[in-house]
């Protein structure tokens, strides 16, 4: 097992200082991840690197209107880092630049309520898969804003932080889902990093439904009270469900009926296989549930290399090739994040507090 660990910046200050300092603090692996997807963007989404900026500009009205504060930071990030606002914003509004779907990318997310843990704590887990070019380009970012709560999150590039928890004891997970109703409009990351500016799981919940979005993903709320909620949002629509059992799990396909007609045709093998996996393996758990435990889930291999934790295929096109980036355990009632750089199951997962 390796010592590594992944990078951690302190940030303060308003929403362009916020950025500023991410983007100084992060500028290789910000620099690193543009020149990457200069190259990955016109596989991925079949638009040349220049159409894509011009893709992108039709999004910024909206944002400018819902979460101008985003906007801001997103600005300073590009200031602090060296490279241009234009770039920064054409990756943060990356899942929106088209409708085509090469693979289902994964995600698997667990909330366990403070009545299903051994200690009594609430947690919500989270590992991370998407692109193997961003293997060297994640951190964390720990956050002392001068309008709202402090925070401590993941991201990578010049992507803005979006999982994570706050000192409100609100956290949020995300999955990447694949509705056929996407428009320009809000870029569905602001709104989970609008999350993490919430005071409470109501706010929590209405930062991931703002009017005009242009997409949406599945988010996993929860908070150190222990009310947990999945809202699985599309652009025109969402449904909300309540963590009744005392837990939750999701991955990369729609559960709500209301929201599976807009679901884009697929097996959603891979997903659907996590799933199932992540549900049996923390019912075994239930009552017992702890930090330990959950890690142990995330680093499971069932169906490998598309288990839980992600391998790359090396048979894959560049574009296409999928690992689990970081893998991430939230304690919300002490504020802690156990973080492992990923896959889980090649390193150790380190705490760091808010």
């Amino acid at each position: 097992m390796s010592i590594e660990t992944l990078p951690l910046l302190e940030v303060g200050g308003g929403p362009f200082e916020l950025g500023r300092q991410q983007g100084e603090g992060a500028r290789p692996q910000i620099v690193n991840a543009l020149a990457r997807y200069r190259e990955v963007i016109p596989k991925a989404v079949q638009l040349s690197w220049e159409a894509s900026l011009r893709e992108a500009r039709k999004f910024l009205p909206y944002a400018e209107e819902a979460f101008p504060k985003s906007v801001d930071e997103l600005r300073g990030l590009a200031q602090g880092s060296g490279v241009s606002f234009e770039e920064v914003w054409t990756l943060n509004c990356y899942e929106g630049l088209t409708e085509v779907r090469q693979q289902v990318w994964g995600c698997t997310c667990l909330a366990v309520r403070d009545d299903r843990t051994a200690d009594g704590h609430v947690l919500l887990a989270h590992n991370e898969d998407w692109n193997s070019v961003d293997r060297d380009s994640v951190y964390l970012v720990r956050a002392e804003p001068e309008d709202g709560p402090p925070f401590l999150g993941m991201t990578y590039g010049p992507a803005l932080v979006n999982i994570g928890l706050n000192a409100e004891g609100i956290g949020v997970a995300i999955n990447s889902v694949y509705p056929t109703d996407g428009r320009v409009g809000v870029p569905r990351i602001l709104c989970s990093r609008a999350v993490l500016e919430a005071r409470t799981i109501g706010q929590a919940i209405r930062a991931c439904v703002p009017k005009l979005r242009a997409g949406g993903y599945s988010y996993l709320l929860a908070d150190a009270y222990g009310e947990l909620y999945c809202v699985e949002t599309s652009a025109t629509t969402h449904d909300i469900t309540y963590g009744e059992e005392g837990w939750l799990a999701h991955t990369n396909h729609y559960l709500s009926p209301k929201m599976q007609p807009l679901e884009e045709p697929g097996t959603y093998s891979s997903s659907n296989v996590r799933l199932n996996r992540a549900r049996r393996l923390l019912r075994a758990q239930l009552g017992a549930v702890t930090v330990e435990s959950l890690q142990a889930l995330l680093r499971d291999h069932v169906n490998y290399p598309n288990s839980i934790c992600v391998h790359e295929d090396p048979e894959d096109p560049v574009h296409e090739r999928e690992m689990t980036l970081a893998s991430l355990v939230m304690d919300l009632t002490e504020g802690v994040m156990w973080a492992a750089p990923g896959p889980p199951c090649e390193g150790d997962y380190v705490a760091f507090r808010l």
